[in-house]
């Protein structure tokens, strides 16, 4: 038979190892949610075969957080997930996930990029995608 204490306690075991602060807990916690294969934030949006729906999904749910974050810490950080998110997008789908300009696009990117508290791989992300925003026709990209 099941022991319940340990039943209850398998979902929330990832809050107990995590080595992050409260709101690179929850970024990740969104990601499996999204979609339970993933490995990290990073990896999914690193990843070239991460579909697009769950591109988009993660980029609604990093919105939320951007908007209603229960912190400052959540809404800085759904903030720049949102960012890299819609960068992954178009890096490996050369598709638009979200309706802000390109000049928004690129303002955000270039914020994240030159953020040295940022992963160096999701860094490098926002930079590809600011170099195909402005190598592109001007808001070419399709939604």
């Amino acid at each position: 038979m099941n022991d319940p204490e340990k039943t209850f306690a398998l979902p929330l075991q990832w809050v107990l190892q995590s080595d992050h602060s409260p709101s690179h807990t929850l970024v990740k916690w969104l990601v499996q949610e999204i979609d339970p294969k993933a490995t990290s934030p990073i990896d999914s949006l690193i990843a070239s075969d991460t579909p697009i729906a769950t591109l988009i999904a993660y980029k609604d749910a990093f919105k939320q957080l951007r908007l209603e974050g229960e912190t400052l810490d959540d809404q800085s950080l759904g903030a720049v997930y949102y960012g890299l998110t819609i960068a992954s997008s178009i890096v490996h789908h050369r598709r638009r996930i979200s309706r802000q300009s390109d000049r928004a696009l690129e303002e955000a990117f270039r914020k994240i990029w030159s953020d040295e508290t940022v992963d160096l791989r999701l860094r490098d992300l926002t930079w590809r995608a600011f170099m195909i925003l402005r190598t592109a026709v001007k808001d070419s990209l399709p939604y």
